[in-house]
């Protein structure tokens, strides 16, 4: 029997992340996926809507799925409200498992999105929880309240972050820093890895949906080993490979999704 992971997460309609990259990844690892719905998005190419699950049925969801038995982690993806936020928390608090946090709050097809009381509530009540904590450079700059355009500022941001009560921090740099080389951070509190990765330029881009295979990726290993690094290093990978041979949605999107099968599919290595 596979074992099991929880995603609690939002649904995006073209499965470029949420819980479909989330399933896809668990599924793509040998896990059994589990999912709490937390909200609805849809994407096109001429508007973005979020619709936020209301809280009693996302209490029911999380009152059944945490009945569950051989859960081995928990990843945490879209709370698109204090509420929710509140709520999810409430419930892992009372687990005892591995808990990947990936704070979503900026969407790359709108900047409409009030994040200031969601960032409050992440770092007040979802931070103290996590076992690692994988914003992006945009997410890191919002729970540390600063700019960061460089390897040194990303390093201060993860100390600001860590304070908040997350055991490790990973700041994605993904391609935003200069240079040819996608650098990436993990921070224990005591140290800091720089994991970096050639960056992937070819047109068209397929990143849709890395953060939220990134932090999947990561809970799937933590699944198996407790191994902090090696579960982030092969996360890295994994989501290179996605993004090397992603799925074009159609002509008229400029970016397409992360494909969580290219690394078993394309090179039939074990995962």
């Amino acid at each position: 029997m596979p074992h099991k992971i929880l995603t609690i997460a939002g649904s995006d309609v073209i499965a470029g992340g949420g819980i479909q990259a989330d399933l896809a990844t668990f599924s793509n690892y040998g896990y059994f996926g589990l999912s709490v719905l937390t909200s609805i998005v849809t994407v096109s190419t001429s508007e973005f809507k979020l619709f936020p699950v209301d809280t009693e049925i996302i209490a029911s969801q999380l009152q059944a799925v945490l009945e569950v038995e051989d859960i081995l982690a928990i990843k945490v993806g879209l709370l698109p409200t204090p509420e929710i936020i509140t709520l999810v928390a409430n419930y892992l608090s009372r687990v005892d498992l591995p808990i990947i946090i990936d704070p979503v709050m900026v969407f790359k097809e709108t900047s409409k999105i009030d994040t200031k009381n969601v960032a409050t509530a992440i770092k007040n009540e979802l931070l103290p929880l996590a076992t690692i904590v994988t914003p992006n450079l945009n997410e890191a700059q919002i729970l540390s309240d600063q700019m960061i355009n460089s390897l040194q500022e990303m390093k201060q941001a993860a100390k600001t972050i860590f304070e908040c009560g997350a055991k490790n921090v990973v700041i994605k740099g993904g391609t935003a820093l200069i240079g040819n080389q996608a650098v990436d951070i993990l921070y224990d509190g005591v140290s800091f890895k720089v994991l970096t990765q050639e960056k992937i330029t070819t047109a068209p881009l397929y990143h849709n949906g890395a953060g939220c295979t990134l932090s999947a990726s990561i809970a799937a290993n933590l699944g198996r080993s407790s191994n902090i690094i090696a579960a982030v290093e092969d996360a890295k990978e994994f989501v290179w490979q996605g993004i090397k041979n992603g799925v074009t949605i159609n002509k008229k999107f400029a970016v397409g999704n992360v494909w969580q099968g290219a690394r078993r599919s394309h090179y039939g290595t074990e995962i």
